[in-house]
């Protein structure tokens, strides 16, 4: 039975989408050409460019499936969570885990983060995924009350963002040094911003 139009262009879209994925998380943004993505999805180049138009539209479209991934995955974990304390662990361990079972997702969220310094289409996308980190960050890791402001005396927002990019560059470090994620303690770094209290989730 044949596909329907509409059935066979999602599925060369997503094809396509899925490799140039795979490309960029293997060789790097820089090493990765719309012309190969097009030859190892097995499709015409302009077949590539009907869908995405212009590279930096098929790769906005990567960084948006990376994101979304990390979102998705953060939101289920943190809803799990019994502690403010208990979710900076498990965000913590996503990335661990992440390092260890799919280093390609955290190899595009590195590369595209540096990518976004020059170049300014990136650069609205990164700085959207670390806004909806920071927004994910204070309402299940920093704040206890959703009015809060500051926590032990410094605005809500910025340490979000430490967090954050604490755990990143941990992933960085981790990466480049191609270390044992699992090495690092959770619990060590845990403390760093909450000590040995646990505290409980707000309701």
């Amino acid at each position: 039975m044949r596909l329907s139009r509409k059935k066979k262009d999602v599925s060369t879209e997503q094809l396509i989408l899925t490799t140039a994925y795979d490309l960029l998380a293997s060789k790097g943004y820089a090493n990765v050409g719309t012309r190969e993505i097009a030859g190892k999805a097995g499709v015409a180049l302009s077949q590539l460019n009907y869908y995405f138009k212009t590279k930096e539209k098929l790769y906005r479209a990567v960084i948006d499936m990376a994101v979304s991934r990390v979102i998705d995955a953060l939101k289920k974990i943190f809803s799990q969570g019994k502690s403010r304390k208990e979710n900076f662990s498990l965000l913590i361990d996503y990335c661990k885990d992440k390092i260890n079972d799919d280093p390609k997702l955290m190899k595009l969220l590195l590369d595209f983060t540096v990518q976004a310094m020059w170049n300014r289409g990136i650069r609205i996308y990164i700085y959207g995924l670390f806004r909806e980190l920071n927004i994910l960050v204070q309402k299940y890791i920093i704040k206890d009350k959703i009015e809060q402001k500051t926590f032990k005396g410094v605005p809500v927002d910025y340490v979000a963002e430490i967090a954050i990019y604490g755990v990143f560059g941990m992933t960085l470090h981790v990466i480049l040094g191609k270390k044992d994620p699992y090495e690092l303690s959770t619990d060590a770094l845990t403390n760093i911003l909450f000590g040995d209290d646990p505290v409980p989730m707000r309701d």
